[in-house]
């Protein structure tokens, strides 16, 4: 028996004394469940415990446990074992929030009450139904609005009526303030498809959108970063493929820099559409809808079938790739899980650029196909661009071709060699 596990046994023997006796039971529970380790039980336990007896005759609730973490832990005279580090008290009284009222205490209200989450509501409809746009610019719009709505004080129905062209001009200048052009100009996109959708449902009398201004962002402007073949070589070596979690990586960074995914394809990547037999994957388009179909590489198709045979939990997750860390064991991750996977391993790699995200494998295999001679048309079906004016850019990366349409510079002396 490691110390561990005698200190759980220790601390169970205190559970009847505690305020919280039967609740911390059912944590206690609760955390073998979910597939903690022993010593993550006891960290959590002894946490728990102290909560327990510091709370009580006052209720059980969020607003309860920022008042232990800020207010009671800094000046803590509590006797052992009772944990002071305010971010594990706060992780393990989180966990202990989601399983006595996970509706209640950890998930925000996806729309305000009244009017303006009624507003909302079918703007939300409108965006998905007529625009068909993709779940992370719906949620980044419904942001925006109920940032406007919020700003403006909106109650209802009848205010939107008295906008006029200054207050909307005043709200987007208060808001891009402090953001990059970019950004900023991500923010006014959305306040203009929100102004449109208001004058479409008669809700306002004119078209505001005019009114709100616009930022020079020339998207054109800058160069698409990418890896070169060593540094992508050493970024892919770097996760250990003898554990469970180095197989799942590895698979899912081939599976962004050889076809060229988004993390978000990646992380709804199903099962059902994984043949290995025949060689084929099929994905769902994050943006454009539908889904797209490719051959599996060499290198891709033995990474999966490691990871699918040794590495991956048991589960029902429809998903190929899952969380391997308790208490998601077994779920499906998400975009963000991979960015972070994948700034992770290029830091450790030592790579000369910051990555902060997960696009620059994207941005490495358009390079890679441009150079070996593949067409924009070519690379664009492969990226699942709409447009194929978003591939344009990568003709900037081609210093092979861009070297034969270059002229020569007027008045410039040819260079005696």
């Amino acid at each position: 028996m490691s110390k561990y596990e005698r200190a759980v046994r220790r601390m169970q023997l205190r559970i009847p004394q505690n305020p919280l006796g039967p609740v911390l039971r059912r944590y206690l529970d609760h955390l073998v469940r979910h597939g903690y380790c022993t010593e993550s039980v006891w960290d959590s336990l002894r946490v728990v415990d102290h909560f327990g007896r510091w709370l009580g005759r006052r209720p059980l609730n969020a607003a309860v446990v920022q008042q232990f973490v800020r207010r009671h832990l800094p000046v803590c005279r509590c006797p052992p074992p009772a944990p002071c580090d305010s971010r594990r008290n706060y992780m393990a009284l989180h966990r202990l929030l989601t399983m006595i009222r996970p509706s209640v205490e950890t998930r925000r209200p996806e729309f305000p009450r009244g009017f303006g989450g009624r507003l909302l509501r079918r703007y939300q409809e409108y965006l998905v139904s007529v625009r068909g746009l993709a779940t992370g610019t719906v949620r980044n719009r419904l942001r925006s609005a109920l940032t406007m709505l919020t700003r403006l004080r909106v109650r209802q129905a009848g205010q939107l009526a008295t906008w006029t062209p200054e207050q909307i001009e005043d709200f987007v200048a208060c808001e891009v303030r402090r953001h990059e052009p970019v950004t900023a100009n991500s923010i006014t996109t959305a306040t203009r498809s929100f102004l449109r959708f208001l004058l479409q449902e008669g809700l306002i009398r004119r078209d505001l959108s005019a009114a709100v201004p616009g930022f020079a962002c020339w998207r054109l402007a800058s160069l698409p970063e990418t890896l070169r073949e060593e540094e992508l070589a050493r970024l892919l070596n770097m996760p250990d493929a003898e554990t469970p979690i180095g197989m799942r990586d590895r698979a899912m960074l081939l599976c962004m820099s050889e076809l060229g995914l988004r993390s978000g394809e990646v992380a709804r990547l199903e099962l059902s559409g994984v043949n290995l037999d025949s060689g084929i994957l099929q994905a769902r388009r994050s943006k454009r809808g539908g889904s797209a179909t490719f051959p599996i590489p060499r290198k891709l198709s033995k990474a999966l079938k490691v990871y699918l045979r040794h590495g991956r939990p048991t589960c029902t997750a429809p998903t190929v790739f899952v969380a391997h860390w308790p208490p998601r064991i077994g779920k499906p991750i998400c975009s963000v899980t991979i960015s972070v996977m994948v700034k992770r391993w290029a830091a450790r790699a030592g790579l000369r650029k910051d990555i902060g995200a997960a696009h620059i494998l994207r941005h490495s295999i358009a390079s890679r196909m441009l150079s070996a001679g593949a067409s924009l048309r070519q690379i664009a079906d492969v990226l699942g661009h709409r447009s194929i004016d978003t591939t344009t850019i990568y003709a900037k990366v081609d210093l092979k071709a861009l070297s034969q349409v270059g002229l020569p510079w007027p008045g410039a002396k040819e260079v005696q060699r």
